[in-house]
């Protein structure tokens, strides 16, 4: 903001509070230059060009953060690349799992993600990359006792310095991925959620469609509402505004998926390069989506058990966050620029 936006922001929001306050005044503000009936149209004008301050200064607050994740991010993934490189360097493929590596983002989830990343090893999957965003716990030292652990397995933590939020983690995951696909040796890149409500037994189905299809799919999503019994435990006002996200995302990403805002997701490297996403919150979903669209990515979706906890549940976003998405969404679709 320079000082000319300051000045006429000030002025023109002080001269809006004072003719609210007294009617008269604007009159006679008007009557000063020979006008007396077209009074109102400083306010409707001024609405207007404050309206477009406002926006404007949005827009620069949110390139500013951008900019700060960007750093933020690069920062963790050269730190992670140093302490890995050597690792990735002389891990060999064995198995056809090992063509896959999952992608884990936690914040705060030391009470569980130890459980869920021993689940994923017993399933015989040995690639995953953590992005701790900034906990305030001991998730960080759960992930390096688990990497000491498994010492067969390939494990990268990616560790930003300050929580930047679900989106700017992704991110993080994206790029090391992105640069170092190839040094990886992977094929399937794998969302998985830290707090225990995903099911790694799921990942059968998804080999088993993968093979039956001949890879011809570029992505497999999971979806809660292709068999509807299988969601049960959802409460119901959260059936209405998943079902509210289906009708969105075909509106304004014109990408019909039955359940747009899951993370259990299975694509393939060549067509994940592609993929470019630049929110730090809960918008990435909805970018993820476009992108699918923008790309002409094939996608099939399977249906997958969801293990619902009370630990879960409570990790759950308010019905409430589902509002400022939806604004995040609109002013990201039609004023970001």
């Amino acid at each position: 903001m320079n000082i000319l936006h300051f000045l006429v922001f000030v002025l023109w929001s002080g001269s809006i509070i004072l003719f609210a306050i007294n009617n008269e005044l604007l009159n006679s503000f008007w009557r000063f230059f020979g006008l007396t009936r077209w009074a109102d149209l400083i306010v409707y004008w001024s609405l207007v060009v404050l309206a477009y301050f406002y926006v404007t200064l949005l827009n620069s607050h949110t390139k500013d953060k951008q900019e700060l994740t960007r750093f933020i991010s690069q920062l963790a993934i050269n730190k992670a690349y140093d302490e890995s490189k050597e690792k990735i360097k002389n891990f060999k493929n064995k198995i056809e799992k090992d063509k896959f590596i999952f992608n884990i983002r936690a914040y705060n989830e030391w009470k569980v993600i130890w459980k869920v990343i021993d689940e994923i090893v017993a399933e015989w999957f040995k690639k995953m990359v953590f992005v701790d965003d900034g906990s305030k716990d001991n998730t960080l030292e759960i992930l390096e006792q688990k990497k000491k652990q498994h010492k067969n397995c390939l494990f990268v933590i990616i560790s930003h310095t300050i929580n930047r939020g679900g989106g700017a983690a992704n991110q993080s995951w994206y790029k090391f991925i992105q640069t170092h696909a190839k040094e990886l040796n992977v094929d399937r890149f794998v969302w998985f959620d830290a707090d225990g409500q995903m099911d790694i037994k799921d990942m059968d189905k998804f080999i088993s469609e993968i093979e039956k299809d001949n890879w011809k799919y570029n992505a497999y999503l999971w979806s809660r509402f292709i068999k509807w019994w299988v969601a049960k435990n959802i409460p119901p006002m959260r059936k209405v505004i998943l079902s509210i996200s289906r009708l969105v995302t075909i509106l304004f990403y014109k990408t019909n998926i039955s359940d747009p805002h899951n993370w259990y997701r299975v694509v393939d490297i060549e067509s994940f390069k592609k993929i470019q996403l630049n929110s730090d919150g809960m918008h990435y979903a909805n970018e993820f989506n476009e992108q699918i669209r923008k790309h002409k990515l094939k996608f099939k979706e399977v249906p997958v058990n969801i293990r619902y906890t009370d630990y879960s549940l409570q990790k759950w976003q308010k019905n409430s966050n589902s509002i400022k998405l939806a604004m995040e969404m609109i002013y990201k679709k039609i004023f970001f620029r």
